[in-house]
């Protein structure tokens, strides 16, 4: 599956840290990930560069705060609008817009990540 990372960058303290650990984990997944956060800075519509990438997907990854970014909302709207999934990151699981679990996301949103049996969840490294 093809999926585009949706989520708050202005004004968001290491936005970027939390793209990267997204994209690692639906990497690891085994999936194609378009990750927003790596478009170069200074662009006058970053919206119409976004679009093009949402259409080249099959879902958006919303992650966590993104409730404040206007941005992300329309990416949201526009993903629903051409019938995308829309799915939402939580601290506990991922679900999609009618509230089930991602098929292949059953588990709480932590991974391995080579520490022994040490579980690590990923935003808490941009901290």
């Amino acid at each position: 599956m093809r999926v585009y990372i949706a989520g708050a960058m202005t004004g968001v303290f290491k936005y970027k840290d939390k793209f990267i650990e997204a994209e690692e984990y639906i990497r690891g997944l085994g999936h194609i990930v378009l990750n927003p956060s790596f478009l170069p800075e200074g662009l006058s519509d970053y919206y119409e560069i976004n679009k093009a990438m949402i259409d080249q997907c099959d879902a958006i990854y919303v992650l966590l705060n993104y409730e404040n970014s206007k941005g992300t909302k329309k990416e949201i709207e526009y993903a629903k609008s051409t019938g995308k999934r829309v799915i939402y990151q939580n601290s506990t699981e991922v679900r999609d817009q009618n509230g089930n679990s991602w098929s292949w996301v059953n588990r709480p949103l932590g991974y391995p990540i080579g520490y022994g049996n040490y579980w690590e969840y990923p935003w808490r490294r941009c901290w």
